[in-house]
């Protein structure tokens, strides 16, 4: 196994870790993202199937990419949110990594490095 460095890690890959992704991206910083099953995984298995967004498609999604095909007006099924997600990481080219657990982070000997 070999050891890699990361400036920057952000865990987990859902709406919140692929925002992060693309404004670190925007500001030119190198970075790695880490998910522990798939993308948005929570949003599929993790959830009521009876689960939709908590606004309109026109208001819960990310700049420059519209939910597809799908009335702007409506609430998006937790499937087609967590569809949406993988897309919007794709398009932005997030560099995440599945199938990666986090099981701790330690604080090193410099205060601002884990």
């Amino acid at each position: 196994m070999s050891n890699e460095k990361v400036e920057t890690l952000v865990v987990g890959g859902g709406q919140a870790g692929i925002a992060m992704s693309e404004h670190l991206s925007n500001n030119g910083i190198a970075h790695l993202v880490l998910e522990r099953n798939r993308i948005a995984e929570r949003w599929r298995s993790e959830r009521w199937d009876s689960l939709v967004a908590n606004g309109p498609a026109w208001h819960d999604r990310f700049p420059g990419m519209e939910f597809e095909n799908f009335d702007q007006e409506e609430f998006a099924s937790k499937e087609r949110v967590a569809d949406y997600f993988v897309a919007y990481a794709k398009m932005i080219d997030a560099p995440i990594r599945s199938g990666v657990e986090v099981q701790e982070a330690r604080k090193m000997d410099d205060d601002r490095v884990f």
